[in-house]
């Protein structure tokens, strides 16, 4: 199950990609089911967006299973697929169907950082004592049909691939044992950053400059629920830039496990469905993170990230477009 945010016609959808490669609106066809398989007390629209389903939790899992099982049994009857009200609610990918960031507006983002055991023996760093995070806005966030765009004023522009967890219930103080149980889904990060602005000469970190400018990690292409996937130790990952290898690994590299990590953040912060944990970047290469040229991403570039049991984003890389020049007679404002 592919779990997606999308537009058509610039008006938005939730909902998911068949094993046929359609396009399915969950909200729209949630509605035609339960026109046609009236349950008491069931709510039509739950399907609204991404974090209505991870509100659901298991039993949304076993709706979408339901709607699915519906429409085979309307397309083999010959039925088009349309709603009780009818809208239209199957799409194919050459109607103009863009896939958008499968993350809700206003989530949380936090990243870990010197999270993998190769990426720390890499560094030359000893395991840090309890998980190390960082945050991240909406602005840096693109979606499969977007690029990661380069600023002019970082000189060393480099990317990791990441295993992303999606939280799926409200939570705070969660202990270890019970952390899984907030767990909606997995998805695929890929975290770029600017080594010369994340570490400014002899000053501490910058995470804000370094991680924080726009169009600066993508996520997607889809959520695929937690139930599918199973045990997420180990998952194998790789990075691909313009068909070469950058890194390669699994999940089980991982030092802080995600019950850590949700027992740690959730100790003074409620987690919220939607809430986004980027896990960390795996060891890539000699000189992976510094001082090798051939690591800094240019215009032009394609990233290719590939997680088990996900699947695949590709990302291309551009160049921020320049500002419009100033109109005839209009100064700039400093």
């Amino acid at each position: 199950m592919k779990l997606v945010h999308f537009t058509l016609q610039d008006q938005f959808h939730f909902g998911m990609i068949t094993d046929a490669n359609e396009f399915i609106d969950l909200d729209t066809a949630c509605r035609d089911y339960y026109g046609v398989n009236p349950v008491k007390g069931a709510d039509p629209s739950r399907f609204r967006d991404m974090q209505q389903f991870f509100s659901g939790g298991p039993d949304s899992v076993e709706l979408t299973k339901k709607i699915l099982d519906y429409i085979d049994r309307r397309r083999k009857m010959g039925w088009t697929p349309r709603a009780a009200t009818g809208a239209r609610y199957l799409f194919k990918p050459e109607e103009g169907v863009k896939l958008l960031a499968p993350i809700v507006h206003g989530s949380k983002i936090y990243c870990l950082a010197s999270n993998s055991h190769s990426h720390l023996l890499e560094q030359g760093k000893p395991r840090p004592k309890q998980p190390y995070v960082f945050t991240r806005f909406d602005n840096s966030l693109v979606g499969p049909s977007e690029p990661l765009v380069l600023n002019p004023n970082g000189t060393f522009p480099d990317v990791e691939l990441e295993l992303a967890v999606i939280v799926g219930r409200r939570g705070k103080g969660i202990p270890e044992a019970k952390a899984l149980e907030h767990v909606a889904g997995y998805t695929i990060a890929l975290d770029m950053g600017y080594r010369d602005l994340q570490y400014p000469g002899e000053g501490p970190v910058d995470w804000v400059m370094g991680k924080g400018f726009d169009a600066t990690m993508a996520v997607g292409p889809w959520v695929v629920p937690k139930e599918e996937i199973g045990e997420p130790y180990p998952l194998a990952m790789e990075l691909k830039i313009g068909g070469t290898t950058r890194q390669r690994g699994d999940s089980s590299d991982y030092v802080f496990r995600i019950p850590d990590i949700l027992a740690h953040l959730s100790r003074g912060i409620t987690l919220l469905p939607g809430d986004v944990i980027s896990l960390g970047g795996l060891g890539g290469s000699p000189g992976y993170e510094f001082g090798k040229e051939s690591r800094k991403l240019k215009p032009g570039d394609q990233i290719e990230a590939s997680i088990e049991k996900i699947g695949r984003l590709v990302i291309p890389v551009r160049a921020e477009a320049p500002p419009p020049p100033a109109a005839p007679g209009t100064a700039r404002v400093a």
